[in-house]
């Protein structure tokens, strides 16, 4: 399992929105991609975005 992200509350407030969708482990991963998209400069591949997570 991945570990928590550190995610601005304005983000995960957004997040939270959609949180019904997902299962829980399935939600902290979703998370985890948005937050890398985000912190990502490169291309946005799914591995892109983990590696820019962290």
């Amino acid at each position: 399992m991945l570990p928590d992200p550190t995610v601005p509350t304005s983000l995960l407030a957004v997040l939270e929105l959609v949180r019904g969708n997902f299962t829980t482990p399935t939600f902290h991963t979703f998370v985890a991609l948005v937050t890398g998209l985000i912190a990502q400069t490169g291309r946005c591949t799914v591995t892109g975005m983990l590696t820019a997570r962290g």
